[in-house]
């Protein structure tokens, strides 16, 4: 509001001085006299006045609009929410039967298979976090990056050397995102550039804090994207779709996507720190 309000007060004087100039220009070209620095002085009221009315009907709309995006924007997460909680309902089904199930399959493995007993307990801590960060609304991007790499561990167990992964973080501990959010971001990535590539590729992940923002940055080799951004957001996969309206409605941000001369996939976005 106070830029709002500086803003205007330049602008209106700016307003003034190129409507002066105008009149004196029309006066002159009509043979009319020009205005004296008396009559400039008494024609400052008026157009002013004009200045305010024209200005704040355009603002009263655009106050309508804010609020009715707004509101669109609120139920919007509203229905998220619901369908996180139904899901978070399904998800709550006997869930430690699963771990306790885990745990004995685990404690089951002989020795000699140290390999697989790690790959049972990672399972175990991907389905406990995805369980427990449905509970809340925001959690720190410190766990969330934490859970991405159990969670690409587990993959680069099926994909072996096909699968690189690296996950750089910068000053972004305090930062705060929607859980779940990075996950269908990772999961496009190993399957639309990892699986497909004969020679796999790599996933890296970054995270910098700068200022009031943190920006967090995907990026995905392997088999080259021939296609357009627009078909990503056009394809029969919804978490893409999910994640971009995830952060539109949570902090008015927009999901950035490039695409590289050797077809490699980057996705930008930012939040509050």
């Amino acid at each position: 509001m106070k830029k709002r309000f500086l803003r205007h007060f330049f602008t209106s004087l700016l307003y003034y001085v190129i409507w002066t100039a105008l009149y004196q220009v029309y006066n002159r070209l009509t043979g009319l006299p020009v205005m004296t620095g008396q009559q400039m002085l008494q024609h400052i009221g008026p157009n002013l006045l004009f200045y305010i009315q024209v200005f704040s009907s355009l603002h009263i709309d655009l106050f309508f609009r804010e609020r009715e995006q707004q509101q669109r924007n609120e139920r919007e997460l509203r229905e998220l929410a619901h369908r996180a909680e139904i899901e978070s309902l399904k998800a709550q089904i006997q869930p430690h039967f699963l771990f306790n199930t885990l745990n004995s399959i685990s404690a089951s493995v002989s020795a000699e298979n140290e390999r697989t007993r790690v790959l049972i307990a990672q399972l175990a801590d991907t389905f406990r976090y995805a369980l427990q960060s449905t509970q809340a609304e925001l959690v720190l991007l410190t766990q969330e990056l934490e859970f991405i790499r159990t969670y690409l561990s587990l993959e680069q167990s099926r994909f072996g050397r096909r699968l690189h992964f690296e996950i750089d973080v910068y000053g972004c501990g305090q930062a705060l995102i929607p859980p779940m959010l990075l996950q269908p971001l990772v999961e496009n990535a190993v399957k639309h550039g990892i699986e497909p590539a004969i020679d796999g590729g790599t996933i890296h992940i970054t995270c910098r804090s700068t200022g009031s923002f943190t920006h967090l940055t995907i990026r995905n080799t392997g088999k080259p994207y021939e296609g357009t951004v627009e078909n990503m957001f056009a394809g029969d996969g919804i978490g893409l779709n999910n994640t971009a309206k995830r952060l539109r409605n949570q902090f008015g941000e927009n999901l950035h996507i490039e695409v590289d001369h050797s077809g490699a996939v980057t996705l930008r976005f930012a939040i509050p720190t």
